[in-house]
């Protein structure tokens, strides 16, 4: 899927895209390309820049599919179908990761670092630098195996209420966007084995002390209720990379404020 400046702004050409800066936007748990809603347009506009997005085994257009049981599974698999997809992007590229997705980005640039210019992560966590009960925070574990036997629209309304703090108090918004997820569900379901193979990946997965590349930014909620801001703060002081909270905004950052995460890294491209 790729993500271009909206109607009018090609016209001009000094706001021709430019498709030697490649994002690649991946997302978290039981999530697929579409419930990244405008945030690819918002950050192509921003950033002058080509981005696209790729689903995960198991999730959107690859939801027939079984996911591996490891992050490093996971990133094998969405690497070889994004160079399925886009064979003519030009390496390397630049990786934006939500939640889960900030793990496989970590782990393609482990195991490829010179595919990957650039890492920003956002509201993620690392097995080795954090305690579990801070990387998923425990009054969320009944919420999480009551969304597994819900039906679609309860599990959306439940996720959306878990992940957003900016759609949950605009009740029309937020009942909107949770009948959308749901279709999404509904035509390219997340089976339940694939998204406990998702979460036990997730679980177990463990970084280097040292970090794979040396551009990396991390972007953190402060209200963030599925995962412990601290999460995302032991990465930041182990890598020595520069981090931004946002004092507001839910687990879901880009949902709440794609605004401000945009700015953010186009603030971060020109230091």
């Amino acid at each position: 899927m790729l993500m271009q400046p909206r109607s009018g702004t090609l016209n001009n050409p000094s706001t021709t895209i430019n498709t030697e800066s490649t994002w690649l936007l991946v997302r978290g748990l039981y999530r697929q390309q579409r419930h990244w809603e405008a945030f690819p347009s918002q950050l192509a506009l921003q950033l002058n820049s080509q981005v696209l997005c790729c689903d995960i085994a198991g999730t959107g257009l690859q939801w027939q599919a079984t996911t591996p049981i490891s992050i490093t599974g996971i990133m094998r698999r969405l690497r070889n179908a994004f160079r399925q997809q886009h064979p003519h992007v030009s390496y390397p590229i630049r990786l934006l990761g939500i939640s889960m997705g900030g793990m496989i980005c970590s782990e393609w640039a482990k195991h490829f670092p010179n595919e990957i210019q650039r890492m920003v992560f956002i509201n993620t966590s690392f097995k080795q630098f954090s305690p579990l009960y801070q990387r998923l925070k425990p009054y969320n574990i009944t919420t999480l195996i009551k969304i597994l036997c819900s039906s679609p629209l309860a599990q959306e309304q439940a996720i959306l209420t878990m992940t957003s703090h900016t759609q949950h108090r605009q009740l029309h918004s937020h009942q909107m966007l949770a009948q959308r997820w749901c279709e999404y569900a509904q035509q390219q379901p997340v089976s339940r084995n694939n998204a406990l193979r998702q979460l036990y990946a997730a679980s177990r997965f463990s970084q280097p002390v040292n970090a794979p590349i040396e551009s990396i930014l991390l972007l953190a909620s402060t209200r963030d209720q599925l995962v412990d801001v601290r999460c995302s703060t032991a990465i930041a002081k182990k890598w020595q990379c520069p981090i931004h909270y946002h004092p507001t905004a839910g687990h879901d950052l880009p949902l709440d404020d794609g605004n401000w995460v945009c700015q953010k890294i186009a603030d971060w491209l020109t230091e």
